[in-house]
Protein backbone atom coordinates (compact mmCIF):
# COMPACT_ATOMS: atom_id res chain seq x y z
CA UNK A 1 0.00 0.00 0.00
CA UNK A 2 1.33 3.08 -1.20
CA UNK A 3 0.83 6.76 0.43
CA UNK A 4 0.78 9.85 -1.16
CA UNK A 5 2.06 12.70 0.45
CA UNK A 6 0.13 15.65 0.63
CA UNK A 7 0.73 18.48 -1.59
CA UNK A 8 2.89 21.63 -0.72
CA UNK A 9 0.40 24.73 -1.06
CA UNK A 10 2.30 27.84 -1.44
CA UNK A 11 1.71 30.88 0.84
CA UNK A 12 0.14 33.38 -1.56
CA UNK A 13 -1.04 35.72 2.10
CA UNK A 14 0.39 38.86 2.76
CA UNK A 15 4.21 38.85 3.37
CA UNK A 16 5.77 41.52 5.89
CA UNK A 17 8.48 44.28 4.21
CA UNK A 18 10.55 43.46 7.34
CA UNK A 19 14.58 42.43 6.01
CA UNK A 20 14.79 38.96 7.50
CA UNK A 21 18.14 39.89 8.90
CA UNK A 22 16.04 41.99 11.54
CA UNK A 23 14.00 39.38 13.48
CA UNK A 24 17.31 37.05 13.74
CA UNK A 25 18.82 40.53 14.67
CA UNK A 26 15.74 40.75 17.42
CA UNK A 27 16.09 37.09 18.54
CA UNK A 28 20.12 37.30 19.34
CA UNK A 29 19.98 40.24 21.37
CA UNK A 30 17.12 38.65 22.93
CA UNK A 31 19.29 35.22 23.62
CA UNK A 32 22.55 38.07 24.41
CA UNK A 33 20.63 39.67 27.29
CA UNK A 34 19.89 36.12 28.93
CA UNK A 35 23.24 36.08 29.92
CA UNK A 36 23.61 37.37 33.04
CA UNK A 37 27.06 38.50 33.14
CA UNK A 38 26.11 40.31 29.59
CA UNK A 39 23.76 42.08 31.63
CA UNK A 40 26.08 43.18 34.66
CA UNK A 41 29.39 44.00 32.18
CA UNK A 42 26.48 46.47 30.02
CA UNK A 43 24.64 47.70 32.91
CA UNK A 44 27.96 48.48 34.84
CA UNK A 45 29.85 50.57 32.12
CA UNK A 46 26.97 52.44 31.61
CA UNK A 47 26.44 53.30 35.39
CA UNK A 48 29.68 54.49 35.51
CA UNK A 49 29.09 56.97 32.71
CA UNK A 50 26.10 57.92 34.50
CA UNK A 51 27.68 58.63 38.04
CA UNK A 52 30.65 60.36 36.01
CA UNK A 53 27.94 62.44 34.06
CA UNK A 54 26.53 63.25 37.30
CA UNK A 55 29.70 64.11 38.89
CA UNK A 56 30.64 66.51 36.17
CA UNK A 57 26.94 68.11 36.52
CA UNK A 58 27.69 68.66 40.14
CA UNK A 59 31.36 70.05 40.17
CA UNK A 60 30.11 72.51 37.39
CA UNK A 61 27.33 73.48 39.74
CA UNK A 62 29.49 74.38 42.40
CA UNK A 63 33.50 74.97 41.10
CA UNK A 64 32.05 76.39 37.44
CA UNK A 65 35.71 76.81 36.95
CA UNK A 66 36.89 73.11 37.92
CA UNK A 67 38.59 72.98 34.21
CA UNK A 68 40.69 76.21 34.72
CA UNK A 69 41.47 75.50 38.20
CA UNK A 70 42.77 71.68 37.07
CA UNK A 71 45.10 72.91 34.63
CA UNK A 72 46.56 75.72 37.03
CA UNK A 73 47.30 73.33 39.52
CA UNK A 74 49.24 71.12 37.13
CA UNK A 75 51.52 74.14 36.57
CA UNK A 76 51.89 74.58 40.17
CA UNK A 77 52.94 71.35 41.45
CA UNK A 78 55.57 71.66 38.56
CA UNK A 79 54.10 70.59 34.97
CA UNK A 80 53.05 71.94 31.34
CA UNK A 81 49.94 73.44 31.16
CA UNK A 82 48.96 71.52 28.60
CA UNK A 83 49.47 68.44 30.34
CA UNK A 84 46.58 69.41 32.76
CA UNK A 85 43.85 70.97 29.85
CA UNK A 86 40.35 69.13 29.85
CA UNK A 87 40.22 68.20 25.96
CA UNK A 88 39.95 65.49 23.58
CA UNK A 89 42.87 63.31 24.85
CA UNK A 90 41.16 63.60 27.99
CA UNK A 91 38.78 60.89 26.53
CA UNK A 92 41.53 58.52 25.50
CA UNK A 93 41.83 58.02 29.49
CA UNK A 94 38.17 56.79 29.90
CA UNK A 95 39.64 53.57 27.49
CA UNK A 96 40.81 51.89 30.79
CA UNK A 97 37.64 52.36 32.25
CA UNK A 98 35.17 51.52 29.23
CA UNK A 99 36.74 49.66 26.11
CA UNK A 100 39.89 47.49 27.30
CA UNK A 101 37.93 45.74 30.65
CA UNK A 102 35.16 45.30 28.59
CA UNK A 103 35.19 44.44 25.13
CA UNK A 104 37.03 41.08 25.56
CA UNK A 105 34.91 39.65 28.20
CA UNK A 106 31.73 40.96 26.47
CA UNK A 107 33.23 39.74 23.31
CA UNK A 108 33.34 36.48 24.91
CA UNK A 109 30.41 36.27 26.64
CA UNK A 110 28.30 37.50 24.01
CA UNK A 111 29.41 35.53 21.13
CA UNK A 112 31.67 32.72 21.89
CA UNK A 113 28.65 30.32 20.92
CA UNK A 114 26.89 32.87 18.38
CA UNK A 115 27.07 29.99 15.47
CA UNK A 116 28.14 26.90 17.23
CA UNK A 117 24.87 26.72 19.19
CA UNK A 118 23.69 26.88 16.04
CA UNK A 119 25.10 24.07 14.76
CA UNK A 120 24.93 22.30 17.92
CA UNK A 121 21.20 22.62 17.64
CA UNK A 122 20.49 22.23 13.82
CA UNK A 123 19.32 25.66 14.00
CA UNK A 124 20.94 26.83 10.95
CA UNK A 125 18.48 24.25 9.02
CA UNK A 126 15.25 25.57 10.32
CA UNK A 127 17.33 28.97 9.36
CA UNK A 128 17.68 28.48 5.83
CA UNK A 129 14.95 26.07 5.25
CA UNK A 130 13.10 29.80 4.68
CA UNK A 131 14.73 32.65 2.44
CA UNK A 132 17.10 33.86 4.18
CA UNK A 133 20.82 34.22 2.78
CA UNK A 134 24.18 33.38 4.71
CA UNK A 135 24.72 36.98 3.90
CA UNK A 136 21.09 38.47 6.26
CA UNK A 137 22.31 35.71 8.68
CA UNK A 138 26.07 37.35 8.65
CA UNK A 139 24.40 40.61 9.29
CA UNK A 140 21.57 40.31 11.86
CA UNK A 141 24.48 38.12 14.24
CA UNK A 142 26.27 41.06 13.72
CA UNK A 143 24.13 43.58 14.57
CA UNK A 144 23.37 42.73 17.41
CA UNK A 145 26.72 41.71 18.55
CA UNK A 146 27.92 45.14 17.93
CA UNK A 147 24.58 46.84 19.40
CA UNK A 148 25.96 45.28 22.79
CA UNK A 149 29.83 46.09 22.24
CA UNK A 150 28.36 49.68 20.89
CA UNK A 151 26.33 49.95 23.93
CA UNK A 152 28.40 49.53 26.70
CA UNK A 153 31.48 51.35 25.25
CA UNK A 154 30.71 54.09 23.08
CA UNK A 155 27.63 54.85 25.51
CA UNK A 156 28.94 55.38 28.40
CA UNK A 157 31.37 57.77 27.13
CA UNK A 158 28.70 59.73 24.79
CA UNK A 159 27.16 60.41 28.74
CA UNK A 160 30.13 61.62 29.95
CA UNK A 161 30.73 63.65 26.47
CA UNK A 162 27.33 65.17 26.45
CA UNK A 163 27.70 66.25 29.94
CA UNK A 164 31.10 68.04 29.60
CA UNK A 165 29.33 69.88 26.49
CA UNK A 166 26.67 70.85 28.67
CA UNK A 167 28.71 72.27 31.38
CA UNK A 168 31.53 74.28 29.02
CA UNK A 169 31.60 77.23 27.34
CA UNK A 170 32.29 77.81 23.78
CA UNK A 171 35.79 77.49 23.71
CA UNK A 172 36.44 74.42 25.44
CA UNK A 173 33.48 72.65 23.68
CA UNK A 174 35.96 73.58 19.95
CA UNK A 175 38.43 71.20 22.38
CA UNK A 176 35.86 68.13 22.51
CA UNK A 177 33.65 68.83 19.40
CA UNK A 178 35.85 66.18 17.90
CA UNK A 179 35.34 62.90 20.58
CA UNK A 180 31.49 61.42 19.74
CA UNK A 181 32.55 61.03 15.66
CA UNK A 182 36.20 60.37 16.54
CA UNK A 183 34.82 57.39 19.19
CA UNK A 184 31.96 56.71 17.38
CA UNK A 185 33.94 55.47 13.88
CA UNK A 186 36.83 54.05 16.13
CA UNK A 187 34.69 52.14 18.38
CA UNK A 188 32.66 50.87 15.71
CA UNK A 189 35.78 49.46 13.38
CA UNK A 190 36.70 47.58 16.44
CA UNK A 191 33.52 46.79 17.37
CA UNK A 192 32.78 44.97 13.98
CA UNK A 193 36.62 43.19 13.79
CA UNK A 194 35.55 42.12 16.96
CA UNK A 195 32.31 40.35 16.47
CA UNK A 196 33.31 38.89 12.82
CA UNK A 197 36.20 37.75 14.29
CA UNK A 198 34.51 35.71 16.99
CA UNK A 199 32.31 34.27 14.63
CA UNK A 200 34.78 33.00 12.30
CA UNK A 201 36.19 31.06 15.42
CA UNK A 202 33.21 30.04 16.41
CA UNK A 203 32.24 28.52 12.70
CA UNK A 204 35.44 26.35 12.61
CA UNK A 205 35.92 25.34 15.98
CA UNK A 206 32.28 24.24 16.53
CA UNK A 207 32.74 24.69 20.08
CA UNK A 208 31.88 27.53 22.51
CA UNK A 209 34.94 26.36 24.84
CA UNK A 210 37.67 25.95 21.99
CA UNK A 211 36.31 29.30 20.64
CA UNK A 212 37.30 30.87 24.03
CA UNK A 213 40.71 29.36 24.29
CA UNK A 214 41.44 30.63 20.69
CA UNK A 215 39.82 34.49 21.51
CA UNK A 216 42.02 34.64 24.60
CA UNK A 217 45.18 32.75 22.45
CA UNK A 218 44.50 35.54 20.00
CA UNK A 219 44.64 38.31 22.35
CA UNK A 220 47.37 37.33 24.77
CA UNK A 221 49.91 35.17 23.10
CA UNK A 222 49.82 36.78 19.76
CA UNK A 223 50.32 39.93 22.07
CA UNK A 224 53.31 38.93 23.31
CA UNK A 225 54.39 37.73 20.13
CA UNK A 226 54.16 40.75 18.57
CA UNK A 227 56.41 42.18 21.28
CA UNK A 228 58.94 39.81 20.69
CA UNK A 229 58.88 40.15 17.03
CA UNK A 230 59.33 44.04 17.20
CA UNK A 231 62.20 43.29 19.89
CA UNK A 232 64.42 41.27 17.44
CA UNK A 233 63.42 43.50 14.32
CA UNK A 234 62.99 46.66 15.88
CA UNK A 235 60.15 47.42 13.92
CA UNK A 236 56.88 48.94 15.23
CA UNK A 237 54.69 47.93 12.87
CA UNK A 238 54.65 44.27 14.14
CA UNK A 239 52.72 45.66 17.08
CA UNK A 240 49.17 45.61 15.14
CA UNK A 241 49.36 42.63 15.28
CA UNK A 242 48.02 42.88 18.79
CA UNK A 243 44.35 43.56 18.60
CA UNK A 244 45.22 45.46 22.21
CA UNK A 245 47.18 47.62 20.49
CA UNK A 246 45.36 48.48 17.57
CA UNK A 247 42.31 49.83 19.79
CA UNK A 248 44.69 52.31 21.82
CA UNK A 249 46.19 53.34 18.40
CA UNK A 250 42.97 53.85 16.53
CA UNK A 251 41.15 55.78 18.88
CA UNK A 252 44.22 58.77 19.38
CA UNK A 253 44.30 58.69 15.74
CA UNK A 254 40.34 59.14 15.52
CA UNK A 255 40.80 61.97 18.07
CA UNK A 256 43.88 63.44 16.50
CA UNK A 257 45.67 63.01 19.56
CA UNK A 258 49.02 60.98 18.82
CA UNK A 259 51.56 61.18 21.78
CA UNK A 260 54.51 63.26 20.10
CA UNK A 261 56.97 62.32 22.66
CA UNK A 262 55.48 58.88 24.54
CA UNK A 263 57.99 56.43 25.80
CA UNK A 264 56.08 53.85 23.98
CA UNK A 265 56.04 52.70 20.83
CA UNK A 266 53.33 51.94 18.67
CA UNK A 267 52.49 50.89 15.37
CA UNK A 268 51.39 53.46 12.45
CA UNK A 269 47.41 54.17 12.64
CA UNK A 270 47.40 53.27 9.24
CA UNK A 271 48.71 49.64 9.64
CA UNK A 272 46.72 49.07 12.80
CA UNK A 273 43.19 50.56 10.49
CA UNK A 274 44.73 48.33 7.79
CA UNK A 275 45.03 45.29 9.80
CA UNK A 276 41.31 45.91 11.38
CA UNK A 277 40.01 45.83 7.77
CA UNK A 278 41.75 42.76 6.92
CA UNK A 279 41.12 40.93 10.46
CA UNK A 280 37.31 41.87 9.93
CA UNK A 281 37.60 40.83 5.51
CA UNK A 282 39.02 37.22 6.55
CA UNK A 283 36.69 36.60 9.33
CA UNK A 284 33.75 37.67 6.82
CA UNK A 285 34.86 35.40 4.37
CA UNK A 286 35.28 32.02 6.77
CA UNK A 287 31.80 33.02 8.21
CA UNK A 288 30.15 33.74 4.67
CA UNK A 289 31.95 30.22 3.15
CA UNK A 290 31.24 28.18 6.24
CA UNK A 291 27.56 29.19 6.07
CA UNK A 292 27.56 28.40 2.67
CA UNK A 293 28.18 24.94 2.87
CA UNK A 294 25.01 24.57 5.03
CA UNK A 295 22.49 26.39 2.24
CA UNK A 296 20.29 24.87 0.25
CA UNK A 297 17.64 28.24 -0.84
CA UNK A 298 18.89 31.92 -0.72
Amino acid sequence: MTFKAAEYQRYSGPRSGIPAWVPLAELTLSRGWKSKWVRRITSLSLMQGAVMMIIMYALNQVVPSWRELTQQIGVIAGGDSDDFVIDAGVYLVLLKLFVNPVLLPLSLLFGYDLISKDIETNALDAYFSRPISPLSYILGRSAAFVGFLMTATFGPMLLVWISDWATSSDTHFQQIAIVPFGMFWSLLLISVTLSLLVQAITTITKSGLWTNISFVFIFIVVSILANIIFAITGNSDVLALSILHNTGVVCEYALNEIPTNSQLFKSSPNVSIMVMLTTSLVSFLIVYRGLKRRTFLG
